[in-house]
């Protein structure tokens, strides 16, 4: 009994400050003023954005200068060129007069790269590159070639 009697008067002094607190927070204030509504949306007028076309993908390129540690196989797999390395006899076809081992490129060399092969003439080629003997580096030769 001795203990309620020491907490009552904590008691009833957090309830006296709750019940002003409270009576503060709403007697305490003047009305809020009216909030207008939000304004109608505008209504668009005028003529539609005439549709214009996709944009052109860039001009694939039509020739190619030979770099350092470049050859057939991996300039035809290059995405701006064929993105396929068996494509590599259909450059070496047109530019036989340039190149007289496809195997051997020299650096600098500017090579025409045809761009208008039906569906045959890139079979054709590929059934070239599966003939051709593979290209086997000679015994004892450095060809260190950086990455692009």
């Amino acid at each position: 009994m001795r203990k309620l009697v020491k907490v009552f008067p904590w008691i009833v002094a957090i309830v006296a400050l709750a019940m002003l607190s409270g009576c503060a927070a709403v007697c305490g204030t003047d009305e809020q003023p009216q909030v207008a509504p939000p304004p109608p949306p505008k209504k668009w007028q005028g003529a539609p954005a005439p549709v214009t076309e996709a944009p052109k993908a860039p001009a694939l390129p039509t020739t190619y200068t030979v770099e350092k540690c470049d050859d057939l196989w991996s300039i035809s797999a290059k995405p701006q060129i064929y993105q396929d390395a068996l494509l590599w006899p259909c450059i070496y076809n047109a530019n036989k007069a340039k190149i007289k081992n496809p195997n051997k490129l020299k650096v600098g060399t500017v090579l025409t790269i045809p761009r208008d092969l039906t569906d045959a003439q890139k079979a054709a080629c590929r059934a070239q590159a599966n003939k051709f003997p593979k290209y086997v580096v000679p015994k004892g030769a450095k060809r260190y070639c950086p990455p692009k």
